[in-house]
């Protein structure tokens, strides 16, 4: 049983058992070839603990084969946890990384100058990494279970006030009245820069937007259509208001004229800088934002749409819904302090009860 390397570059695992032998397709690193070898040995009923793996063959494998199941984004961030794993411990035979092995690499990082969230970021490739190769038999348990978690000090959400949101959106008009319509899009659902980009007008209904999709640029800038940051139970459909629908309805009305003008063909994303040929990039619209306004990020629209409508006593589930968030919990957990009145009215209850 063997990973070999081809004379093109590439690896194959080969897997004897039982008088029987099998090799893998061609892939392009070791760490993918540990996987295929993994999973030949399963299929053969051979043991999947017997060689040794290393922490770089667990970690580059598991990456790899969560390339056709993962969206670009959390391939990159996954491989940039990768890179900041020290050679030494990359280098590991995987069974012998305990928790104090993690906590001290951890603090090997800090002592190198990474943030917390930066270790944060190497603990959730590792937990899932781990976890995987438990799956194979390769750890008897995860390691990152009873490590110390590095502890992200989160900034309290301040979102932009009513009053900077409209004036965001009109000194978007003289610049691009498409940008401008985005924006209040975004303002009005709450929706991810990608979900906004990645609208199609068939997305569009009477007074409603679906949402269905992400648009995630690569680390090579290359865009991909995904689905949203949490899967299917991202998909939704939200009520736009009574001033947010003409406007979008404007929008469509504008690239088909453009369209016939210009000869190109029927328009299809909603925002778009060619007439609704092709979508908006992410970046343009992060950045063009960006020149608008310093008081805000792109992001500070989603944190307005959800902290006005927990403020306006909407309940938490709608709100969690119209945001695509998997559940209301993550709702709660990220905006507990914007609901006062609901803090107000348990004060009450209680008050009532104690007499």
């Amino acid at each position: 049983m063997s990973i070999e390397k081809l004379p093109s570059g590439k690896y194959r695992a080969v897997v004897r058992h039982g008088g029987k032998k099998a090799a893998s397709e061609a892939v392009e690193s070791r760490a993918a070839a540990a996987v295929l070898e993994a999973k030949l040995k399963m299929l053969m009923g051979s043991d999947t603990t017997a060689g040794k793996h290393t922490v770089a063959e667990v970690v580059g494998g598991y990456i790899a084969d969560s390339e056709s199941r993962l969206s670009p984004g959390m391939i990159s961030f996954y491989r940039s946890g990768e890179r900041l794993l020290p050679a030494s411990f990359l280098a590991r035979d995987v069974s012998t990384v305990r928790p104090v092995v993690i906590d001290a690499m951890y603090n090997e990082l800090r002592a190198q100058g990474a943030s917390e969230h930066k270790v944060s970021r190497v603990h959730r490739l590792l937990s899932a990494a781990f976890g995987r190769a438990m799956r194979y038999d390769w750890l008897l348990s995860n390691p990152c279970a009873s490590a110390t978690k590095p502890r992200v000090h989160t900034k309290e959400i301040t979102p932009p006030s009513p009053q900077e949101v409209r004036r965001i959106i009109k000194a978007a008009e003289p610049v691009n009245a498409d940008l401008a319509t985005c924006l209040r899009v975004a303002a009005a659902t709450g929706m991810r820069h990608g979900e906004l980009c990645a609208l199609r007008w068939t997305d569009i209904g009477e007074g409603t937007i679906t949402v269905r999709r992400s648009l995630v640029a690569d680390d090579d800038d290359v865009l991909h259509l995904c689905e949203t940051k949490t899967g299917s139970r991202g998909w939704r459909t939200v009520a736009v208001d009574a001033e947010t629908a003409p406007a979008v309805e404007a929008l469509r009305v504008r690239q088909a004229a453009e369209a016939v003008a210009q000869k190109l063909p029927v328009p299809a994303w909603c925002f778009s800088l060619d007439g609704g040929v092709s979508p908006m990039r992410p970046m343009y619209l992060t950045m063009s934002f960006a020149r608008l306004t310093n008081v805000t990020t792109l992001h500070g629209l989603r944190h307005y749409s959800a902290t006005r409508l927990l403020e306006a006593g909407i309940g938490v589930p709608t709100v969690s819904k119209r945001l695509g968030h998997s559940s209301p919990a993550v709702t709660l957990s990220v905006y507990a302090h914007h609901v006062p009145q609901a803090d107000l009215d348990a004060a009450a209850v209680m008050g009532d009860l104690l007499g």
